[in-house]
């Protein structure tokens, strides 16, 4: 277990997130975005508090947004109108849609660094690359829609979860299936450990903790009602969320409950782990986001960092940073030291004059000219050299 934080820690680590942003969807369509900013001592107090100071809002899905994720320079949102949408964190703003699946988009998730997996109500499991936005491979193997998925930290393994009750592990290298497992009801979560040897599932009212390596369940959490959220705040601690007001932290290795406490006035909807010691908090009852300093022992009481009052029903949480941006890249670079010129691809978005016609997106792909003239180059004089020894 981490030590607890001090007052002068929790300082440095909260601003250290001040590049971070807080990505919400909501039932009203709106995707929302907050930064963490110092706010103003209150009367008789001397010490400056924080603040989620909003950065943006967006309302272009045509119906509620169900997931959220972020990954490079961008975040993508997937809605119950079946299509994602695609924004530029960097430049502020839409790049376009994604309407490649027939039903609702209930899961969207980023491998780094480049490519997009999206789940549906189709059946269907997407490989997308960002940047082109090409769709490089459509998986079924679910008989009904995937109600959950997550992505394993190598990016070489995902799991879906859907109402045919059977949990899939796919191995995205191959594009196949590698394991399917029948489980006791309707998952309505996933969620993999930052070290990948363990993964969660939310099912009913209780929530089960598998091993990869054995495939076995190594703990059962028995929730009181049906959990709706779960966030690894280390390969051996989990905090839940679900239809009740109280958000528990467990231990993996003692197999109990650390603390608990009542995080929201009703359900907790989502859950997003900005460090290892602040989680926030989203209810789509009460319309608040809460940022909390946690720490994994038994005795530290959990500390309300700040909260806004979104005037959403939030669905689901993410969190965009600059460093994502360069997060796994590998540049290329030529044998005399100087970097390769990359293809540069460039996407425009092509309106209908209709408010309801959807938006279609077009690739347009862009090579600079002189690599490709001295190319054809070497290839004429290499032709003609030939041509003389013969």
């Amino acid at each position: 277990m981490t030590p607890s934080v001090s007052e002068e820690e929790e300082v440095d680590i909260m601003e250290g997130l001040a590049e971070h942003e807080i990505i919400a969807g909501t039932y009203e369509a709106y995707l929302l975005a907050y930064r963490i900013v110092k706010s103003e001592p209150l009367e008789g107090e001397e010490e400056e508090g924080w603040q989620l100071k909003q950065s943006f809002n967006v309302r272009d899905h045509s119906g509620a947004i169900r997931c959220v994720a972020a990954g490079s320079k961008f975040s993508i949102s997937g809605g119950s109108d079946d299509s994602c949408r695609i924004y530029d964190m960097l430049e502020r703003r839409e790049l376009g849609t994604l309407q490649h699946h027939d039903g609702i988009v209930t899961c969207v998730a980023t491998q780094a660094p480049s490519h997009l997996i999206t789940a549906s109500d189709d059946n269907s499991l997407t490989i997308i690359r960002m940047g082109s936005w090409q769709v490089e491979k459509t998986l079924y193997k679910h008989s009904a829609g995937i109600s959950a998925m997550a992505m394993h930290p190598t990016g070489k393994l995902c799991f879906t979860a859907g109402k045919d009750k059977k949990l899939i592990t796919w191995n995205l290298v191959k594009a196949r299936p590698a394991f399917i497992t029948n489980i006791k009801g309707i998952a309505e979560f996933i969620t993999v450990s930052p070290d990948g040897s363990r993964y969660a599932v939310g099912v009913h009212r209780r929530v089960d903790i598998y091993s990869i390596e054995s495939a076995g369940i190594e703990y059962s959490i028995d929730m009181k009602a049906k959990p709706n959220c779960l966030i690894f705040l280390d390969n051996d601690t989990v905090v839940v969320g679900g239809e009740s007001k109280e958000a528990q932290v467990h231990s993996l290795i003692e197999k109990s409950l650390l603390k608990s406490w009542d995080a929201h006035q009703a359900r907790i909807r989502a859950l997003h782990l900005l460090s290892p010691s602040v989680l926030v908090t989203a209810s789509s009852c009460d319309h608040s986001i809460k940022v909390w300093g946690l720490d994994t022992d038994r005795v530290s009481p959990v500390r309300l960092l700040c909260s806004v009052d979104t005037g959403c029903r939030v669905t689901c949480l993410s969190a965009w940073h600059p460093g994502m941006r360069n997060k796994g890249a590998k540049k290329r670079v030529s044998e005399d030291g100087a970097k390769s010129p990359l293809k540069k691809v460039k996407m425009t978005v092509d309106k209908k004059t209709s408010s309801t016609a959807p938006q279609t997106v077009t690739i347009e792909e862009e090579t600079t000219e002189k690599p490709m003239k001295e190319k054809s180059k070497k290839k004429k004089k290499k032709k003609a050299s030939v041509e003389g020894g013969v």
